[in-house]
């Protein structure tokens, strides 16, 4: 359950659910994704429905209009909830959404029917008390996330890492097309409207302070906006004008545009390197969707991105510390660019690390943590 989901969100949390439930439908078993969201025209996803659930609210709306919603149309949601598990004969319920939207749903489930929850981050504690009290189990999607439910001293001997899956299959490039990348030295980034927090701002003025004369050290840079549903209002707004403002400035610089999520795929497949300037609480699903695609992923050494990456060796190559700010994450760009041989072994190196977030091989960790019924 996830009570903004739709088709064309861009949010790393919309569309790991999305992969989730069509790895499920693959494996043989029901899937239905519930949204509060109207249904958008075009094609669903494979094998999966999807039902609406009313909320006494319009969307989008901000995530606290969500909790006194949630909070105050509980009677109603119950029995919705209730009315949709018994026509689908269910027997799990995951909240995707689970510490500030649905899951923190005062409200138990029928007996029998097991109540998971997705904690992507960890929430403050009146969102945490409410839904992790009733469920029985909590997934995250790395270890990092763990240990820092563990630092804050809450009982984790129910929660597992299963982490989100890619929604489109890796695809391994050929040598020929890796080497036109590398050649062409194309960075992108790529920012979610409303994520002000993210370094998306600190990294272009980095970027545009590059030498704006050709030379060895210019890089081109390419950027794109990508839009979550709940966060379309004047915040996202003033990012993507701040965005845009800067790459106008830059001869180096381009600008993409907005994009839907499945052209972001596409898009991130034609750099060179992608930079994620993401904060610690970043799913990191365009760095992953880029590594799928065999393009070596620049980032800070925090929060999801470690796990992410892999192994320390390729930490040490590809991520800086936080505390050195953007023109660090250049300076990587660069030295993995001026080296053919170490841009090629980055790029094979992040196929393969894709590969352990396919759909069917999350899919099976969702049913390993998961008590059968």
């Amino acid at each position: 359950m996830s009570v903004t989901w739709h088709m064309h969100a861009a949010s790393g949390t919309e569309k790991a659910a999305a992969a989730l439930a069509t790895g499920l439908a693959a494996a043989g078993h029901k899937a239905v994704i519930v949204t509060a969201v109207p249904s958008f025209p075009g094609p669903g996803l494979p094998g999966v429905g999807v039902e609406q659930i009313d909320l006494p609210i319009s969307l989008p709306c901000s995530p606290e209009k969500l909790r006194e919603a949630i909070d105050g149309g509980v009677s109603g949601l119950q029995r919705q909830l209730w009315s949709l598990i018994a026509r689908h004969e269910a027997d799990t319920v995951l909240f995707t959404d689970a510490l500030w939207g649905m899951g923190r749903l005062r409200t138990d489930l029928p007996n029998g029917v097991c109540r998971v929850l997705a904690v992507d981050r960890l929430p403050d504690n009146r969102d945490a008390a409410t839904a992790l009290s009733r469920a029985d189990v909590a997934l995250v999607p790395s270890k990092a996330v763990l240990d820092s439910a563990r630092k804050r001293g809450w009982g984790t001997s129910r929660w597992h890492v299963v982490p989100h899956a890619l929604l489109h299959e890796p695809h391994k490039p050929r040598p020929v097309t890796v080497l036109r990348r590398h050649q062409s030295g194309d960075l992108r980034v790529v920012t979610t409207v409303g994520g002000a927090a993210d370094g998306i701002v600190a990294l272009l003025k980095a970027a545009r302070q590059q030498p704006t004369s050709p030379g060895p050290w210019e890089l081109p840079v390419c950027v794109a906006a990508a839009t979550h549903f709940l966060q379309t209002g004047p915040a996202g707004t003033a990012l993507v004008e701040a965005c845009r403002h800067l790459v106008d400035q830059a001869p180096h610089m381009t600008w993409s545009g907005q994009l839907a999520w499945d052209a972001l795929p596409t898009w991130l497949s034609r750099a060179a390197v992608v930079i994620t300037p993401s904060p610690p609480e970043s799913l990191a699903m365009v760095a992953l969707e880029a590594m799928a695609a065999g393009v070596p992923v620049i980032g800070y050494r925090a929060g999801n991105m470690p796990d992410l990456i892999g192994p320390a060796q390729r930490e040490r190559a590809l991520m800086a510390d936080p505390r050195h700010g953007p023109h660090t994450l250049l300076a990587l760009a660069r030295s993995l660019l001026s080296s053919p041989r170490a841009y090629c072994e980055a790029a094979q190196a992040a196929y393969e690390r894709s590969r352990d977030f396919a759909k069917d091989r999350i899919t099976q960790r969702f049913l390993d943590a998961v008590p059968p019924r």
